[in-house]
């Protein structure tokens, strides 16, 4: 498949995944597949807190907040001298916090309008881990139980429009291979199209271990042997979970390698895992 016609199908990408699986690391990956493709890109991190560095430089990032989506709000209805002043002492992200569900809303809708304004080709979103994630998707519905009219169900209406609207909004889910991570990513892939409403791309399976080299399965001595044993019993065991997401959750998998690097380096690699995966998609 055309790198390019991938990663613009939607307008956004949120990338979710349990933590430890790579989620952070894919979709920075992602975003500099799109960029050496010829595409502008904005990599939005929610809440900031993810430092693994971004290798390409020509990559736009935005940190995305709670607290950050209401100051803009404001500031948008005449409110700037305020809102910084109550910035200062710690009120925005208070006022942003006090009821269960209107943080996540005020960050999907600062996502609504990046899809909707934003000039970049496409936006590769750092989510939440699954738990989390799954929590902001759940908050417009959340919300439309107990706010029945006025902006906040105005904001909770046009964000479920956007969850129902592939062109504009799907998920990436990312999983490595074992058991438990993929029937967690099967729960989660099971509530974010059902209940939720949302469309997928293709799951990531990340950290995928070659089998056991030719001259090591061949080999007699002890230690190779029992070491050749172990990579063996891994790469079938992972086999195994790969096959099984496939029966569980049809569809297309990305497959990454598992790699040894760190930081740029390693986002960098696996980005061209993701290269020759969606290249090799149908």
């Amino acid at each position: 498949m055309d790198i390019r016609h991938f990663l613009t199908a939607s307008r956004a990408l949120i990338v979710a995944g349990k933590g430890g699986v790579g989620k952070s690391v894919v979709s920075k990956a992602l975003a500099t597949v799109a960029t050496e493709a010829g595409l502008s890109v904005l990599h939005v991190e929610i809440d900031g807190k993810e430092t693994t560095p971004l290798p390409d430089s020509r990559v736009d990032s935005l940190a995305l907040s709670a607290g950050a989506a209401l100051g803009e709000y404001l500031q948008g209805r005449g409110l700037g001298i305020i809102t910084r002043q109550l910035d200062r002492l710690g009120i925005v992200d208070l006022v942003a916090s006090t009821a269960p569900g209107i943080d996540d809303l005020l960050v999907l809708g600062k996502i609504k309008q990046l899809v909707r304004d934003d000039p970049h080709d496409v936006i590769i979103i750092d989510g939440p881990a699954a738990g989390h994630a799954v929590d902001l998707l759940r908050s417009p519905r959340t919300l439309k139980r107990t706010v029945r009219g006025g902006p906040i169900a105005q904001q909770a209406d046009d964000v479920l429009a956007m969850f129902s609207d592939p062109s504009r909004l799907r998920v990436t889910l990312v999983t490595k291979p074992a058991v438990t991570p993929v029937s967690e990513l099967v729960e989660t892939a099971q509530e974010v199209t059902g209940t939720l409403g949302l469309h997928l791309s293709p799951v990531v399976m990340n950290g995928i271990h070659a089998g056991v080299p030719a001259g090591a399965a061949a080999s007699t001595e002890p230690e190779i042997m029992r070491a050749a044993a172990y990579v063996a019993e891994r790469h079938s065991a992972e086999e195994a979970a790969i096959d099984a997401l496939a029966s569980m959750l049809p569809g297309p998998q990305l497959r990454v390698r598992h790699h040894l690097a760190t930081g740029a380096d390693l986002v960098t690699l696996v980005a061209g895992d993701l290269r020759d995966a969606i290249g090799g998609l149908a």
